[in-house]
């Protein structure tokens, strides 16, 4: 196969081990045949091209200079940064050598070791003898392997047969890849400042909220605290500062926990949520890939012969996999968001075909086969009015079987203990969740004992589409009490205050959430809770019912709710601040559609409020996105009461800036006039400097790319970098692989250039990660060679600058396009070692316009 290269375009290869660029011809020339000639590229067999050098005019035909690239995905001899991927899934991101092996072709060395990483059985490595290289490839050390490396991306592919690999859960991430990110202190802030006129009073509020942090290795500390000011003409200003949390954690992925010291709250799965002042130990489930996640069943099966395995949950297949011959175990399926038995088809390689079911449905308290979560929790209790009192909390869940899930815990304070037991059932009729309580308080010298029993089933009614989220029931005895209920009414007594609370005293109660598709004509959704309690307080009650549906692009809800809450005795709370009970009702419809027919068309909702016995109230708005990329919303809104109070309007803005969200507010009714403003926004201080961005979550990312400011975070809300190199990645997920990529079309600076725009890192939780773009700054010069020694220039010549590394090369018609890094110099054009086979190119951009993007020259290359 003979093909002529005639294009112009040329291709620059990433940093190589930290070093300038390095241009290789193999690279350029290939990039260059696959846009000049795709088609040809893909079909042929082993990537294998003939570059005919007879084809070549002038003194270029003579020098042979490209015959050596006649096989596609030639590189030279070096090192080079390389994605690699075994078996299609990425691996890492490494430097590797390439050496020549003996039959001269160029691969990619690789250790015993790091095969081993990459997920390969020892025995499948061969022992490598004394005599051999030190430089083997995949296929030197491994039978029936094979690689493929792609210089245009620098990805390096290796192809393992599945009997050799261990097996590995899907999304897993290696320890080594984790990273533990940099030691960095950070911020987010959060302001809010209202002000209202109404009925000749003026009123003032201000807010100010602060979560900071500083992170020195895997060692995490937070902090939390908030300042309000609050003034008005009726009462004197008030302003304070509060600490709402302090506390430091560390991951500890040896045992797939996270240990945190400080400010914090107990898990609430099993025991009631309390907030304390201690030390917790917890599993944390992020550490898991994530196809080990929540709950789902294990697969067992037998295949006769090598066949394909398919697993479907309600119609649509959410797994496919390949087994040998014999017995196999799927135990990586992601949990899904919906409930269902699985329907698991093998289909044999002679054609046959089976299926069996496995039951599934969940609760939260689930858990996959050999999986367990334990919690410890230690301290003094917080806010629960000025208690202070220690505590103790231990839980267990492991799950036993694809059907059983077992649970304990132990609750210990001063005067106080708590012991549960439970287990979850899966079968096909639901998941079934039963546990049972046992409490032990001491109140002012008489001790009260009681039993809470508690039961959570959860089903989907496949052929009619019926959904029972949740239905959840609980009963306690007279005597059982919860420790935040003990704390607050020893609080209270003391104190002489009152204590409220919906768990104190209950008897039982009754949760249900359910939803029903009607397929095309909508869907209905119901929830609802009932309690009552022991001691004659009145039964609370509370449901919603919901309709909603889409027509034509239109959307609309109709609801309605019913809030009820019972009486409260006198002697639970001071004579004078008994609640008599109360019912309130609420219906209200609602609808939405956009104004006009195009993606970016602003939406315009209206609806109707009605509460029984009191007043209805009508609302519309009109909202939607400004901007090319849609920094800029809006809001306008107007409202009518029928009780007197009347119409009402007012509008609302937000504004999302690389380094801050900027929002505003205005409305007015018949007596009031309202105004406000907001800004949000993060700050982060390096080793670099110091850095804003819109937001930071708990685990987030800093980009370094120097001279490339402009250049957009890919999703990262609007961050860009700025002018000292950096930019923030506003939320990272941990312990998952996260591509990070920059957008080049905004940079700023016409002489630079990024090298890699995208990268890949897996954080620990809470850590700050660097993300290092190489950059290239400098001026692309595209200089037409005139005068040119012998003739013509040979195609596929290395271009040198004065620190003798390879900024460009030379390509058809005697055209040279290099990065040059000064504005004036000599390149140094070069085809062989003998003077006579060398040439000098002179250039100087002075005065001209520096915002170019492409720099043409045309000049003559001269002898050494």
């Amino acid at each position: 196969m003979h093909i002529k290269i005639t294009s112009n375009a040329y291709q620059r290869m990433a940093e190589v081990d930290n070093l300038p660029v390095i241009v290789t011809r193999a690279k350029v020339l290939g990039v260059l045949l696959w846009l000049l000639f795709p088609q040809a590229y893909a079909d042929v067999n082993n990537n294998t091209f003939e570059f005919d050098d007879s084809m070549l005019v002038g003194s270029a035909k003579e020098q042979k200079s490209i015959a050596r690239f006649n096989q596609a995905n030639t590189v030279e001899p070096g090192n080079y940064q390389v994605d690699i991927f075994i078996n299609g899934d990425f691996l890492s991101r490494q430097s590797l050598a390439f050496a020549a092996g003996e039959r001269g072709v160029v691969a990619a060395c690789l250790s015993r070791e790091s095969l081993l990483d990459a997920g390969i059985l020892p025995a499948a490595i061969k022992a490598k003898a004394e005599d051999e290289s030190p430089c083997l490839s995949l296929d030197e050390q491994v039978d029936g392997a094979s690689s493929r490396f792609d210089f245009a991306r620098l990805r390096l592919d290796l192809f393992v047969p599945q009997a050799l690999m261990q097996r590995q859960a899907r999304g897993a991430v290696s320890a080594s890849d984790l990273s533990a990110g940099e030691t960095v202190a950070f911020a987010n802030y959060d302001t809010n400042y209202y002000r209202t006129q109404a009925s000749g009073n003026t009123a003032e509020s201000t807010y100010f909220g602060l979560n900071s942090g500083l992170n020195l290795g895997l060692w995490q500390f937070r902090q939390q605290s908030t300042f309000t000011r609050y003034n008005s003409d009726s009462s004197p200003s008030n302003s304070r500062w509060n600490s709402v949390r302090n506390y430091v954690q560390r991951p500890l992925p040896s045992i797939g926990s996270q240990l945190t010291l400080g400010d914090s709250f107990t898990a609430g799965s099993l025991f009631s949520s309390l907030g304390f002042r201690g030390i917790q130990l917890e599993t944390d489930e992020r550490m898991l890939p994530e196809s080990q996640r929540g709950y789902a069943p294990t697969i067992r099966g037998v295949a006769a012969t090598t066949a394909k395995v398919s697993v479907r949950q309600s119609g649509v297949q959410i797994y496919q996999t390949t087994v040998a011959p014999g017995a196999f175990v799927i135990d990586d399926l992601y949990p899904t968001s919906f409930q269902g038995d699985l329907v698991v088809e093998v289909q044999e390689a002679d054609g046959r075909i089976s299926s069996f079911t496995v039951p599934f449905s969940a609760v939260s308290d689930s858990m996959r086969p050999g999986h367990s979560r334990l919690s410890f929790s230690a301290g003094q209790v917080r806010n629960i009015g000025n208690s202070d009192a220690l505590f103790t909390d231990l839980t267990y869940q492991a799950g036993l079987t694809n059907a059983i899930t077992a649970n304990t815990g132990i609750r210990v304070s001063d005067g106080y203990q708590a012991l549960l037991g439970g287990a979850v059932l899966a079968s096909k009729f639901g998941a079934l969740g039963v546990n049972a309580t046992y409490s032990r308080a001491d109140m002012w010298g008489k001790n009260l004992d009681g039993w809470r029993v508690g039961a959570t089933y959860s089903r989907t009614f496949t052929p009619t589409a019926t959904t029972l989220a949740l239905a959840g029931y609980r009963y306690s005895t007279q005597g059982y009490r919860d420790l935040s209920d003990v704390l607050g009414l020893r609080e209270a007594k003391d104190s002489n205050e009152l204590w409220l609370s919906n768990t104190y005293q209950q008897s039982n109660q009754l949760i249900v959430t359910v939803s029903q598709s009607l397929g095309e004509y909508g869907q209905i959704y119901f929830s609802g809770s009932t309690s009552t309690y022991h001691g004659g307080r009145g039964r609370d009650t509370q449901y919603q019912m919901a309709y909603s549906h889409s027509y034509k692009g239109v959307s609309y809800n109709l609801s309605l709710g019913r809030q009820q809450t019972g009486r409260t005795p006198t002697g639970l709370v001071a004579e004078e601040e008994v609640n008599t009970g109360r019912t309130q009702n609420i219906i209200m419809f609602s609808f939405s559609f956009p104004w006009g027919t195009g993606p970016r068309s602003p939406l315009i909702s209206a609806g109707v409020t009605r509460e029984t016995g009191g007043n209805t109230n009508y609302q519309t708005a009109l909202a939607g996105t400004l901007g090319e990329n849609r920094s800029l919303s809006y809001s306008i809104n107007g409202a009518f009461n029928s009780g007197g109070e009347g119409a009402s309007a007012g509008v609302n803005v937000t504004k999302q800036l690389p380094t801050v969200t900027l929002g505003g507010s205005f409305s007015q009714g018949r007596n009031y006039t309202q105004g406000g403003a907001t800004a949000r926004g993060a700050v982060v201080l390096h080793g670099g400097g110091v850095t804003f961005g819109p937001y930071l979550g708990d685990t987030f990312g800093l980009i370094e790319a120097k001279g490339v400011k402009g250049a957009e975070v890919m999703n990262g809300t609007g961050a860009k970098v700025n002018r000292f190199g950096y930019a923030i990645i506003p939320s990272l997920v941990p312990y998952r692989y996260n591509d990070i990529s920059l957008n080049a079309q905004g940079i700023e600076n016409w002489s630079a250039e990024l090298t890699e725009n995208q990268q890949r890192v897996a954080p620990y939780a809470g850590s700050v990660v660097k993300v290092r773009f190489n950059t290239l700054e400098g001026y692309a010069l595209l200089i037409k060679v005139r005068d040119e020694p012998n003739g013509g220039l040979p195609l596929g010549s290395n271009v040198y600058d004065s620190n003798n590394t390879v900024v460009g090369l030379v390509g058809q018609g005697n055209q040279v396009y290099v990065r040059a890094s000064g504005m004036q110099g000599q390149l140094q054009v070069r085809w062989g070692d003998s003077a006579g086979e060398q040439c000098l190119l002179s250039y100087d951009l002075r005065g001209q316009d520096m915002k170019q993007s492409l720099h043409r020259l045309e000049l003559p290359c001269g002898k050494p």
